[in-house]
Order: structure tokens, then C-alpha cells, then sequence
């Protein structure tokens, strides 16, 4: 009998790595939608409290960005609690902004752009809200997908996979049949432009993060989260002051909604720390996925707590999206790397049988003329 030959170790642990890579995709897209979709309903909360005293989607955003300034030292906590070097922590965190660590030139030319970026998004979206239906809203700010894909193939080189195509595409086919759902309701040109250009900036911000930071750390990911809150804390006050001074967003701080807007920033907090490091250590398109996952979630939370109808195209809407999702996760990688072995070991063993067979064939063919000829020498 042939033996099979044991895989090797550089295979089992490639096989585990990849493994580890697909449950840790799972985690982060559930945690994105869940909190992107819990977030979501708590701003929706606060816009809607009392809008004849409060309407200010800027000042919105401003608090929520300036609570992600409290990454950082969470993380060093984290870090001196375990019993680690938090020097050396430090150190290794700051290895963003380039080799000489952080400076405040650093900090500008790292943070700014992305700062920029992420006022696109989120204030485009915030702002989108109140022109058109949150679920319209969610649905053409997902689309970010397809862009992120895109510009991950122009700008990080990524290469074409069947998987990740039809994934997009059946992304793309439950936005659509769940804006369909919605298009009975009113919506404003104005929300809509602006929903488009929170999907054009969010999938840029995630493209570049992902070219400029790479497969950063938890640290280096805390770190530059904890220098976009303090950028924003330090420059990104003025225009929620010029908006409320000019009346173009109308504040009465005795009727501030603090509550929603504190429990919506926190969850923002940590959407935005899976975004980033779901971004370093996966890929921009799983955690667009995430997002997508977040929009059935929506509905659901409506349905439930809002008593939102449900009607069949957002079941059929939430079913394309949940098969978007299975393929995006799933481990295609794993199980054709088993096929292959598989059948390549299959295919050894066979080739061993038959070099057995032939050379047993070969033993009592010699064998038997041997015996012929000493009968003969008898005689």
C-alpha cells in the first residue's frame, strides 16, 4: 500500500491563516453593520426630536468625529493593563506618520486630507437625511462598493475575482430593488446629489487609507483615529459656529438632543474603528459589505420599533444583499486549496497503484519464466 504523503507545514499554516482571515471578515462585517445600522437610527433619534429648535446635521457630525479622539488612549490603557511596553507601544504606533514619528507637519500632511474626506462623507450624509428617506439615503451611500472596487483595482492593483463581481453585483441588485421599495416616497435632487457624493468620498477615503497606511497595527489604527478627532476638535469648530451664527443651522442649546447624539457618536466611534482597521487588516470591499449588511438591519429596526410595513421587495432586496454577503466571506481560497489537494493526492496514489501493479505483474511474469526454464535444465 502507498502511503499518503502528510501536508506540509507551510500548507497547514497557510490553510489556518486563511481560515483566521475568513472569521475575522465575518466579525468585522457583522460589527460594521450593527453598528452602522444602530448609529444610523440614534442620529435619525436626534435629527427628529424637536427639528423647530434643533436642526444642525454639521454640528452633528463635529461631535460625533471629535469622540474618536478618545481611541488612542483607550488603546494605551489597554496596553498598560496587559503588562506591555507602552513606550515601545508608542513608538511603533507612530510608524504612520513616517520615520521620524509624529510632528505637526506630519500630523497635517497625514490627517488633513482624510479629515477633508471624512466631512464629505459623513456631513453629505447627515445633511442627505434631511431632504430625502434614510433608507434611500443608506442605499445610494452602500453603493460605494462598486467604486471601491474600482479604484482598488486602479489604484491598489488588486486583481479581478469572480467572487468579488458577483458579490458587487448582487450588492447592487438589493440597493436597488430596496430603493425601488421607497420610490413612492418623496426625494429631493438635493439629498440625492448629496447621498452620491457621501458614496464617492467614503469610498475614496477607504481606497487611499488602505494605499497610505497598508496593514497597519491596532495601535497605529487608534492612533491615527485619536489625530482626526483632535484635527477636528482644533480646526473643524468654525464652520458649525459660522452655520449657527448665520442661522443657516438653527441651534437652541436647551433643546440639544445630548443623549441620542451621545450614544449615536459612541457607536459611531466604533463603526469608524471597524471601518479603519477592518480597511488594514482585510480589505476596503469587505468592509463596504459590512455597510451593505447595515441596510437590511435598518429596515428591520424600523419594522420592528417603527412599525415600518415590510413588503416583499425588501425581503427580496434583503436576500440579494445576504447572498452578497456569503460571497464576499466566503472561504474559496480553503476549500479549492483542499480540492487541489485532494485530488492531487488522489492522483499520486493512483500513479503508486499502478507502479505496484505493474512491478507485481512484472515479478510473476519473471517469475514464472524462471520456473519454466529450471524444468527444462531438470529434463
Amino acid at each position: 500500500m502507498a502511503r499518503q504523503r502528510s501536508p506540509s507545514i507551510s500548507t497547514v499554516i497557510s490553510e489556518r491563516s486563511i481560515l483566521i482571515r475568513t472569521i475575522v471578515s465575518i466579525v468585522v462585517i457583522i460589527g460594521v453593520s450593527i453598528t452602522w445600522a444602530l448609529s444610523t437610527q440614534f442620529s435619525k433619534t436626534a435629527i427628529k426630536t424637536n427639528p423647530d429648535k434643533f436642526s444642525a446635521p454639521y454640528f452633528m457630525m463635529f461631535f460625533s468625529t471629535s469622540f474618536m479622539s478618545m481611541c488612542y488612549p483607550v488603546y494605551m490603557l489597554y496596553e498598560f493593563f496587559s503588562r506591555h511596553n507602552v513606550k515601545v507601544a508608542h513608538v511603533a504606533a507612530q510608524g504612520i506618520f513616517g520615520s521620524k514619528g509624529w510632528t505637526i507637519l506630519s500630523w497635517l500632511k497625514t490627517v488633513g486630507p482624510f479629515l477633508f474626506l471624512w466631512i464629505c462623507a459623513n456631513y453629505s450624509y447627515t445633511r442627505s437625511l434631511m431632504s430625502i428617506t434614510p433608507s434611500i439615503a443608506t442605499s445610494i451611500s452602500a453603493t460605494n462598493t462598486a467604486i471601491v472596487y474600482v479604484l482598488s483595482i486602479l489604484v491598489l492593483g488588486d486583481r479581478f475575482n469572480i467572487f468579488k463581481i458577483l458579490s458587487i453585483l448582487f450588492a447592487i441588485a438589493g440597493v436597488v430593488v430596496i430603493s425601488v421599495d421607497h420610490s413612492k416616497l418623496s426625494a429631493h435632487f438635493i439629498g440625492i446629489i448629496l447621498a452620491i457624493v457621501s458614496a464617492t468620498s467614503a469610498a475614496i477615503y477607504k481606497v487611499l487609507f488602505k494605499r497610505q497606511i497598508g496593514s497597519a497595527s491596532l495601535g497605529q489604527v487608534s492612533l491615527f483615529m485619536s489625530s482626526l478627532g483632535m484635527l477636528d476638535l482644533c480646526v473643524n469648530w468654525i464652520p458649525p459656529l459660522v452655520l449657527g451664527l448665520t442661522d443657516v443651522e438653527h441651534i437652541e442649546f436647551d433643546y440639544i438632543p445630548w443623549a441620542p447624539m451621545a450614544i449615536g457618536a459612541c457607536l459611531s466611534l466604533l463603526f469608524n474603528f471597524l471601518i479603519n482597521f477592518g480597511i488594514a487588516l482585510l480589505n476596503p470591499l469587505t468592509v463596504s459589505i459590512g455597510m451593505l449588511m447595515g441596510i437590511p438591519l435598518n429596515a428591520a429596526i424600523d419594522v420592528i420599533f417603527r412599525h415600518t410595513p415590510l413588503t416583499f421587495l425588501y425581503l427580496l432586496g434583503t436576500g440579494l444583499i445576504m447572498i452578497s454577503f456569503v460571497l464576499i466571506v466566503f472561504p474559496y481560497e480553503l476549500v479549492f486549496n483542499k480540492f487541489k489537494k485532494s485530488a492531487k493526492v488522489a492522483q499520486e496514489t493512483k500513479e503508486n497503484e499502478n507502479i505496484e501493479q505493474n512491478s507485481s505483474d512484472n515479478t510473476t511474469k519473471y517469475g514464472t519464466v524462471n520456473h519454466e526454464e529450471s524444468a527444462i535444465e531438470k529434463v
